[in-house]
């Protein structure tokens, strides 16, 4: 036999040999009859014996860390490549028995795809093809009216998720929220969790000798894992309580100066009445003691009003006023002034860069993309073959987008498939794999009928969102959720440890009423009228809706529904939806509406969009371009182009300004001068000290 064949072709025939065996085989036995192993030299030639033992023992490595234990038993006699005999036992290779009633069924399908589109949405998905088969309940569509997804678009999220799970160290640059320096950091990762829309890490930070927590947006690095290095964990470890006490700090004050009637998002978080800045000598004591550097520099603006806001976390603050402009000045706190300053004078920065000439012909790779090896096909022909005796007849189409891949991907799947076997390897010994009509049968599969084991990656992507899932209010499947959750730790064994250590928080406590109140309409069909804060264009207007879906991205949550203003069906943030009262029965409930899906980004392309070219640095660029359907170009000299399309390009001076200057508009020219006017005027109104009078900008910009 020839050795020259498919690497997973090897794999997938050495498991399925030691699954078809009680007694089990020698290396003699598997190096001389199982296709991949068999060599064209002598059987007593010293190379390709040495050849064969390091070819069986890095796939015995593979199969190990795809949790497919061999078990060996010694047997006597006098020859070494016969006394030990290798199988794998049924019961340590497949699922364990699981029962669940359709109601778990459906919320593992809404757990598993919570992760869609991220970089643990194939683990949910295969965990949940094989939970299925294994049940014998069917499959189960996520076809509920609440929908979620968790994206992990952070560069360094994988290399932190993998040492997270194998228990290394890891080196990164990290800059603190109020400087733009980025300093070395050695930290053991202990956890992992998603709040408000961003991700932290939760460490024992070796120079410091302390826990820590890093939010992943502000590694400026590639993290470095050190793989060599293992340390253990503190038992009981528990990244719930990391993520509740975010968010709970000092609550700070601020005092924002804004043109009267704008602002209306600040103005709904703003505590108090505002007061309003009169040109004459009469001041109220509150706005004298406000901040007496900056005192007449605000009275001296005509029309002007102090709000009164609190918050816990300076950088989103900053992010959020500096996002305003020229239409904000922070009277106080003077940190969070200094903060806004900063953002909007190194964007201005940015923007007032030349033009350049670049070469936008060379594509990048999508972020976080990894080349397929014979590992991860090895595991996809394992759940293909179960998958397709299941479900007998299914059409090719649904199996392509069911595992992900292309038409050549399949045919080179199902052609391995059907030259894989038992030893001998003859027509009975064979898998048989035919298609007939588009449709997919599969014969003499019994050996891998059943689905392997969940691995830990597969067990806890659904157990986390499960556990995320309870958090969400949902009448009447408190008992389902508890059944699931139950049954998925069961299975996940010792690997249940990595559900405690990665958590998801996807409802804020201010959103739960909305979202709670939503659900309800779209169950009983009723439309709403809300009013609903447009906040790019600082307006707040009156419409009639009909929800039909709610869904989330990250922590911010949508409700979709026809409007009935603009007669189309359009996306509503939760949290800016201020007042809302029933509106009778709904009239139309358009047949689209079924069939759509929240993706990895709430952009939806229009006819009218304009397409933009961003200049960012690699970190921000591989941060952006999934939020905004992106494509990525290799422009050299470590700058990284995106190019997307914008519906309203007045969106892009915001964004640049809470970026602050780590991206910058390339074109096009109009649009470039555009942000780069905008960005100059909102950086010159902090430039006086208290001896210069600005011009005062304008209120109806």
């Amino acid at each position: 036999m020839s050795t020259k064949i498919d690497a997973t072709e090897r794999l997938l025939n050495l498991v399925i040999a030691l699954l078809g065996t009680r007694r089990g085989y020698s290396k003699s036995h598997i190096r001389n009859n199982i296709n991949g192993y068999a060599s064209d030299a002598a059987g007593d030639d010293e190379k390709a014996q040495v050849s064969f033992e390091r070819m069986f023992e890095r796939d015995k490595k593979i199969l190990l860390e795809l949790g497919i234990p061999l078990k060996q038993s010694e047997v006597a006699g006098n020859d070494a490549q016969e006394q030990v005999l290798y199988r794998i036992r049924p019961e340590d290779y497949r699922v364990p028995e699981i029962r669940l009633d359709e109601s778990a069924m459906t919320l593992l399908a809404i757990a598993a795809n919570l992760w869609a589109g991220a970089s643990l949405g194939a683990p949910a998905q295969s965990a949940l093809r094989k939970i299925a088969a294994r049940t014998g309940t069917g499959w189960y569509e996520d076809d509920t009216t609440s929908q979620s997804r968790i994206r992990t678009a952070e560069p360094a999220f994988e290399a932190l998720w993998d040492a997270l799970r194998n228990h290394h160290p890891v080196t990164f640059d990290y800059r603190k929220s109020a400087t733009a320096q980025a300093t070395p950091r050695t930290v053991q990762p202990w956890g992992l969790g998603s709040k408000y829309g961003q991700w932290y890490l939760a460490a024992y930070d070796l120079e410091k000798n302390a826990e820590r927590n890093f939010r992943l947006s502000r590694i400026t690095s590639e993290v470095l894992v050190h793989g060599k290095e293992r340390f253990e964990p503190p038992a009981n470890f528990q990244i719930g309580t990391v993520l509740s006490r975010l968010g709970t700090g000092t609550e700070l004050s601020a005092h924002i100066g804004v043109p009267e009637g704008s602002a209306h998002w600040l103005r709904t978080e703003a505590m108090g009445q505002a007061a309003a800045l009169q040109t004459s000598q009469t001041r109220a004591p509150e706005a004298q003691a406000a901040d007496d550097g900056l005192d007449d520099l605000l009275w001296s603006r005509e029309g002007w009003e102090v709000l009164t806001t609190t918050y816990r976390s300076p950088e989103l603050m900053a992010d959020d006023v500096a996002a305003m402009g020229a239409q904000a000045f922070v009277v106080a706190p003077a940190e969070l002034k200094d903060a806004v300053a900063g953002r909007l004078h190194r964007a201005a920065a940015a923007a007032e860069q030349e033009p350049q000439t670049l070469n936008w012909s060379k594509p990048m790779a999508p972020a976080n993309s990894r080349k397929p090896d014979s590992r991860e096909r090895l595991v996809r022909l394992l759940s293909m073959v179960p998958y397709l005796v299941t479900n007998p007849g299914v059409e090719e189409s649904e199996v392509m987008a069911e595992f992900g891949i292309s038409a050549k991907q399949w045919e080179k799947d199902r052609d391995t498939l059907s030259l894989t076997g038992l030893p001998g390897y003859f027509p009975g010994d064979l898998m048989d794999v035919s298609t007939e009509s588009g449709q997919v049968f599969i014969r003499d599969a019994e050996t891998l009928a059943s689905p392997l084991r969940l691995t830990q990656e597969e067990a806890c992507s659904v157990l986390i969102g499960l556990q995320a899932l309870s958090t969400i209010p949902a009448p009447g499947r408190a008992r389902a959720l508890e059944q699931a959750i139950a049954s998925l730790t069961a299975v996940a064994g010792k690997d249940a440890w990595l559900a405690d250590a990665v958590g998801l928080h996807l409802v804020s406590g201010k959103e739960m009423d909305n979202v709670a109140a939503l659900q309800n309409i779209i169950q009983q069909g009723r439309a709403c009228s809300i009013t609903y804060l447009v906040r790019h264009r600082d307006e707040v207007s009156e419409r009639i809706v009909e929800p039909l879906r709610l869904f989330s991205l990250d922590a911010t949550w949508y409700l979709r529904a026809w409007c009935r203003k603009v007669e189309g069906l359009r996306s509503f943030r939760v949290d800016r939806i201020q007042e809302m009262s029933d509106a009778g029965t709904q009239a139309h409930v358009p047949a689209t509406s079924v069939d759509w899906q929240p993706g990895g980004s709430i952009y939806s392309p229009g006819s009218g969009d304009q397409q933009v070219q961003l200049i960012a640095d690699s970190t921000t660029a591989r941060r952006l371009a999934p939020a905004y359907n992106a494509q990525l170009f290799d422009l050299g000299g470590g700058m990284v182009g995106l190019q997307l399309l914008v519906g309203d390009t007045s969106t892009l001076a915001p964004l640049m300004a809470r970026l602050g200057g780590h991206a910058r508009v390339a074109g096009p020219e109009p649009v470039r001068q555009q942000v780069a006017a905008w960005l100059s005027e909102s950086a010159t109104s902090y430039d006086a000290d208290g001896e210069t009078v600005r011009a005062i900008p304008s209120v109806g910009r």
